[in-house]
């Protein structure tokens, strides 16, 4: 017979299927508000989130960070550009080197964009008991550091003042 803690704690495989069944939902949650706010790809909205916590990246910098070749992160930003969201700056250390930063409409495109994902996600939580909403704030601040520690770096923050 098994024991009650062989019943009731999940294996970790039975763990990391169930955090990998949910992650869709979540990017469905984020394409939906995003979409209704901007219309942009989950890429586009990536590239936002990265050039926000890390302004001036170079082109090869941001392909790496995305994990595209340069000539598609070329394109990305492109797009990103044309529609005023990202500016291209050359660097006042090195002429010869061009920074990613994003524009005061990227800024408030981003600050929209998370607010109204947060917004979409909030309403789904508000779903949850007192109880089960605990046990998700605990559950991903665990997971959270846990893969911090395994991509060694530190979880993604939220815009300032949003989140």
């Amino acid at each position: 017979m098994k024991s009650f803690d062989e019943l009731t704690v999940p294996r970790m495989d039975e763990c990391a299927g169930l955090v990998m069944e949910t992650m869709p939902l979540l990017m469905r949650i984020m394409r939906r508000a995003n979409g209704r706010v901007a219309g942009l790809s989950m890429p586009q909205f990536r590239t936002l989130r990265i050039l926000h916590r890390h302004p001036g990246l170079s082109l090869s910098a941001l392909a790496e960070k995305l994990d595209l070749t340069l000539a598609s992160a070329s394109k990305l930003i492109d797009v990103l550009v044309k529609h005023d969201l990202v500016a291209r700056v050359y660097s006042l250390s090195d002429r010869r080197r061009v920074e990613l930063r994003l524009s005061a409409q990227g800024q408030a495109m981003l600050a929209s964009m998370w607010q109204a994902a947060h917004t979409r996600l909030t309403d789904a939580l508000g779903q949850l008991s007192d109880g089960d909403r605990a046990l998700v704030i605990q559950a991903m601040r665990a997971l959270q550091t846990a893969l911090a520690v395994e991509t060694a770096g530190a979880p993604d923050p939220a815009p300032r003042g949003h989140g």
